[in-house]
């Protein structure tokens, strides 16, 4: 994965320095751990969500004036609920020598030969799944085959996924990703099929109102 970097710029807490930064389009963000102190920086609201976007759940460097360069994930993220504009990052620098647990997304490869009838869907039970490996070997995301899907029954499992060299999955392999369901449409057809016609019911209503009408012959 091509190097992302972010030039940030340290900063000053409290309210009115974070509304001032935002009014000139700059985003405060947190960087902490490897046993350093919190930093309190900003970063360009531009450059900050174009290099999010290049680099994925990935390492990012950030250069900081008068601070060796770091490598840095993303924590946590947090977003205006209605423009969706970034209001605030936490980062977590980490060493190259040492490895991480993060949650990666899994993306679907590959044609369900089950998926060509067409009253079958399609499934997806996991967004992301549980790895471990060193922060140079973080991928991009994961990948699920779908060729498996050849019947009904057939599931994508986390053990079916294959993962890079360097990378562990943490996540239960019995755990299912993708599987198939027939569709609404299907089952409310089957159900029509399946139910008694309604003059189906009245004659077997009156044959039977009859036959307890009649007395009994000796």
């Amino acid at each position: 994965m091509e190097k992302v970097t972010l030039q940030a710029e340290s900063r000053n807490t409290g309210r009115h320095p974070i509304r001032e930064l935002r009014n000139v389009s700059r985003v405060p963000a947190v960087v902490y751990g490897q046993g350093m102190d919190a930093l309190a920086v900003s970063l360009d609201a531009k450059k900050l969500g174009l290099a999010l976007r290049a680099a994925g759940n990935g390492l990012l460097e950030m250069e900081i004036p008068g601070q060796a360069v770091l490598h840095v994930l993303v924590r946590e993220l947090q977003r205006h609920p209605v423009k969706h504009n970034i209001l605030h990052v936490d980062f977590l620098a980490v060493s190259m020598t040492q490895k991480v647990r993060m949650e990666v997304r899994v993306v679907q490869e590959g044609v369900a030969p089950i998926l060509s009838n067409q009253d079958m869907v399609l499934v997806r039970n996991m967004d992301t799944i549980m790895i471990e490996c060193l922060p140079g070997d973080i991928p991009e995301h994961l990948v699920a085959d779908l060729a498996k899907l050849v019947t009904v029954d057939d599931e994508v499992l986390v053990s079916d996924i294959v993962a890079p060299v360097g990378v562990k999955i943490l996540t239960e392999g019995d755990h299912v990703v993708f599987a198939v369901t027939p569709s609404r449409a299907a089952v409310e057809e089957e159900e029509v099929t399946e139910a008694p016609k309604a003059d189906e019911v009245e004659v077997v209503a009156k044959r039977k109102l009859k036959e307890e009408a009649e007395p009994e012959k000796k």
